[in-house]
């Protein structure tokens, strides 16, 4: 298991790298939405709670290939229909045990390096805090 402190800095790469997103504006309802939406997952089982979140047009295609786009998600014929990578499960875990947005303002995970595939294979227990 790994170290909260690195969990926390995988979670900081995630909404402002990954995600490109920034600290202003409503960055706690985005968190909360990508949240809300990895436990939706697979979206093909769960189609109308997924529309009831982020609607069924533009801003819904734009939610959903930002989420593909940080390699959370894979779909086939449609986006709307996406089910997790291993690191949107990862992810899914690690968002259930953050409480307050502000844990992760700890810096960039390998020192701001890129993340390898055995990032998203390290066991964490949802609702652990490791």
């Amino acid at each position: 298991m790994i170290d909260r402190e690195n969990i926390l800095q995988h979670v900081n790469g995630l909404f402002y790298t990954d995600l490109g997103l920034c600290g202003c504006g409503s960055p706690e309802e985005a968190f909360d939405l990508v949240r809300d939406l990895l436990n939706l997952a697979p979206f093909y089982e769960h189609r109308g709670e997924v529309t009831a979140l982020i609607g069924d047009g533009g801003p819904a295609h734009i939610v959903l290939s930002a989420l593909d786009s940080a390699d959370l998600l894979e779909h086939g014929g449609t986006i709307h229909g996406s089910w997790l990578t291993d690191k949107g499960e990862w992810y899914r875990t690690v968002l259930a045990t953050i409480s307050d947005w502000d844990e992760i303002a700890v810096g960039l995970p390998h020192n701001g390096g890129k993340c390898i595939d055995a990032c998203w294979r390290v066991p964490v227990e949802q609702g652990a805090h490791p």
